[in-house]
């Protein structure tokens, strides 16, 4: 057990070189503590105050009054279980956010569609076939049929003048999808529209797929991924959603939203998706002669410069974790046991 694995965990450092501290000094103090790690004595209470919290000390059965570190086996299990409680509560609020603003499209969508003398969530035959219910100026229109949403994709493509937000849950995209969203995406970038992406952690292991995210970022455009995402959305100009008609049925047709307040609920569940992702190049080298990626060098100037893992966070636009697990990396791959330690590595190495 090191500091940077309990960094990868989710620990703040100086949580993590307190636990460590109390590893390698069984019975130590806390002014003993204070001066091994290097912080006052009112920070040290304070920090095993909460690895109390944390369950990752405990007191000693042998000497009352003494706390001792869990074996470092329980402490990984313990905070591994702790980041999929996280992880899973997220998802949660994720998941019923969505289901809210689903929930108030289909009702909406379902007087629009009954009104236009249609029946709700219908699939034309035929692999050709397609209509389209309600008209332009509507705030909630349904479309039918594969060739009217891709239609659809393209014109609002086309009126596009300052922003994309897209997700993409899938983990492989098609030779013809891939296609078809490079000329998309290429030609709002080339008109300096701000597109952001955001994909599974999964297409890393589709070779296409990965490639294309890549060039896409390359070209100028903002890629993540996640573990998981709630379902796909495309959002022009902050101002216009398509979304699948229902999310669960491949086929049900799309849905085309104006409405101000649907809109804008969109844009907090990508909002709040795409804090929480990963930037595309984390744990991918981008410089061949460092094998530092953009966001790695970019993290050791922020650092260099003094900012909090907080300021770091706001200025790469990612969460705490991340940046916390993108420091952890970096630690190991320089063998240091300390931020100051890794600050000074990197220097000698020329990443900074």
């Amino acid at each position: 057990m090191d500091v940077p694995t309990l960094l990868g965990l989710g620990l703040d450092e100086h949580l993590a070189e307190v636990w460590m501290a109390m590893a390698a000094a069984p019975g130590a103090g806390v002014r003993e503590l204070a001066e091994m790690v290097g912080i006052s004595e009112p920070q040290v209470r304070e920090l095993l105050d909460e690895l109390g919290d944390r369950a990752l000390i405990r007191a000693s059965r042998q000497s009352p009054g003494l706390l001792v570190p869990i074996a470092p086996e329980a402490a990984v299990a313990q905070l591994m279980r702790r980041e999929q409680e996280e992880i899973a509560a997220q998802q949660r609020r994720i998941e019923a956010r969505r289901d809210r603003i689903m929930r108030g499209i289909a009702a909406k969508v379902a007087v629009r569609v009954a009104g236009d003398g249609i029946a709700p969530f219908r699939v034309l035959a035929g692999a050709g076939a397609h209509t389209r219910a309600g008209n332009h100026d509507g705030a909630i229109e349904p479309i039918i049929g594969d060739e009217a949403i891709q239609a659809r994709y393209e014109e609002l493509a086309e009126a596009t003048t300052l922003s994309a937000e897209c997700l993409m849950p899938v983990a492989q995209l098609s030779e013809s999808a891939i296609a078809e969203l490079w000329q998309r995406e290429a030609e709002l970038l080339r008109r300096g529209v701000r597109v952001r992406s955001l994909y599974l952690d999964a297409i890393h292991d589709d070779a296409p797929t990965a490639d294309y995210a890549r060039e896409l970022q390359a070209a100028g455009a903002q890629v993540r991924t996640s573990p998981t995402l709630p379902q796909r959305l495309y959002v022009c100009d902050r101002r216009v959603a398509l979304v699948p008609l229902a999310p669960e049925v491949h086929g049900h047709g799309a849905v085309v939203i104006r409405a101000p307040g649907v809109v804008a609920a969109l844009l907090e569940l990508f909002d709040s998706v795409w804090h929480n992702a990963a930037p595309l190049d984390i744990g991918r080298p981008a410089d061949a002669v460092t094998g530092l990626s953009d966001t790695e060098r970019m993290l050791l100037h922020i650092f260099a410069d003094g900012a909090s893992d907080e300021r770091a966070a706001k200025k790469l636009g990612v969460s705490l974790r991340t940046v916390r697990r993108i420091m952890a990396d970096l630690m190991h791959r320089l063998e240091a046991s300390s931020r100051f330690e890794a600050g000074i590595k990197a220097a000698k190495r020329g990443w900074l």
